[in-house]
């Protein structure tokens, strides 16, 4: 009984998470020429889709602070 409860805390306590792009495309395959021009496109629809996905996108990448303000990148 014990070890049932031990499986499924295992299997709970790891979520899984993938991007939409990832579903379609195994982590060993490489896309290449057309197939992936068109996987570019659909991200940078999916990106510029709504202008909150433009900042996530931008907060993610390090150009923008959560509070949406550009951050300064280059310091002299």
């Amino acid at each position: 009984m014990s070890t049932a409860t031990t499986t499924t805390q295992k299997k709970s306590a790891k979520p899984t998470v993938r991007s939409r792009t990832a579903k379609s495309v195994k982590a060993s395959q490489m896309l290449t020429g057309q197939a992936l021009l068109k996987d570019m496109k659909l991200y940078h629809k999916q990106v510029v889709a709504t202008p909150k996905s433009a900042r996530d996108f931008l907060t993610r990448l390090g150009v923008m602070t959560s509070d949406g303000k550009a951050k300064k990148l280059i310091r002299a």
